[in-house]
């Protein structure tokens, strides 16, 4: 997490210096990402630095932090217009990540994590609070659309929907998607909404 010395400054200070820091990360991998970029572009000497972040790892999982919470504001905003149909949510996320203008606003988003392909998925999802996120979308979920046996269930049902969702969100954002992309991942959330076990027959 960024210092309190970061959070208090100036909005403007504040943004300029994460618009160097995105720049930097989008245009090279995280190894050759360079600090002293960063603080030139920012105008910032370089003490300032550490008094805003332990290090470069720190900062490079603070901004995807940041990415990810947008998108989980946009999650949450798209949960209460569909009435919290989680699966009416998850499909109309991707339609509207899939929209030209989101994917330019993404497309720094999208260059960072390109360029970073080689970090794992799960070193990614820890850094970036996943159970934050689910924790606040949990409430706006419509749970009585949803056959749980347990409460424990739903937020279960958001991490499947996350795993399966989260490479169909990302081909969304930047781009690389069509009809057949689309009918695929719809497939998807439908087999989750329908559930894997057939009906039992009922003996007479």
């Amino acid at each position: 997490m960024p210092s309190a010395t970061f959070l208090h400054l100036p909005p403007e200070k504040r943004a300029r210096f994460l618009r160097a820091a995105r720049a930097e990360f989008a245009r090279v991998p995280y190894a050759d990402a360079s600090i002293n970029r960063m603080i030139r572009a920012a105008h910032i000497p370089r003490g300032s630095f550490y008094m805003y972040f332990a290090n470069k790892e720190e900062l490079f999982f603070y901004i995807l932090e940041v990415y990810h919470g947008q998108l989980a504001d946009a999650a949450a905003q798209i949960l209460q217009e569909t009435g919290g149909d989680l699966f009416a949510a998850f499909a109309q996320l991707y339609d509207r990540l899939s929209t030209p203008k989101k994917q330019e606003d993404l497309a720094e988003m999208r260059a960072i994590l390109q360029r970073n392909a080689g970090i794992q998925q799960g070193q990614l999802l820890h850094c970036i609070q996943l159970e934050e996120i689910v924790r606040r979308l949990l409430p706006l979920v419509d749970r009585s659309k949803l056959l749980l046996r347990s409460p424990e269930e739903l937020e279960d049902m958001f991490h499947i929907l996350i795993n399966v969702s989260g490479p169909a969100l990302a081909a969304a954002a930047g781009g690389e998607t069509g009809p057949d992309a689309r009918r695929r991942y719809l497939a998807r959330l439908d087999i989750l909404r329908r559930g894997m076990q057939a009906p039992q027959e009922t003996v007479t």
